[in-house]
């Protein structure tokens, strides 16, 4: 559980996400999104529109995790996340789920979910843990 999250949590840095050797390596070919808006994004429209993302006027915030085996080589990642502008103030709260699968030696995201959600308690920030990503 511990390696997705730090992946899960390196896909929440600005840095990672312009880096398009490693957010290839962490999303799978046939990766589908649905974000918090509804809308659904596939792996070319996210590799495309991460480099040019600018989130530089908040920040993720992410907590509770949880992991549910579905398989020997699939992985339910779920948790809550808010976004925390300059000042310190929550807003954009939702529950996000991400499956993960092994392929090969690599555990790739292969779908992910934002779905929003009634503000709650802030608790330790996950996403504020330094990545150290080793692929």
């Amino acid at each position: 559980m511990e390696l997705l999250i730090e992946y899960e949590t390196a896909l929440h840095c600005t840095e990672i996400r312009r880096n398009r050797a490693i957010v290839e390596k962490l999303l799978s070919s046939d990766f589908h999104e649905v974000g918090k808006s509804g809308r659904s994004f596939d792996f070319k429209s996210i590799i495309t529109m991460m480099p040019s993302e600018d989130n530089s006027r908040w920040k993720i915030h992410s907590q509770v995790y949880q992991c549910i085996v579905l398989s020997e080589s699939v992985r339910l990642l779920i948790y809550r996340a808010a976004h925390c502008n300059q000042q310190g103030n929550y807003s954009n709260f939702c529950k996000r789920s991400s499956i993960w699968g092994l392929n090969k030696d690599q555990w790739q995201m292969k779908y992910h979910q934002a779905t929003p959600c009634e503000a709650s308690e802030i608790g330790e920030n996950i996403s504020a843990k330094q990545p150290v990503i080793c692929l």
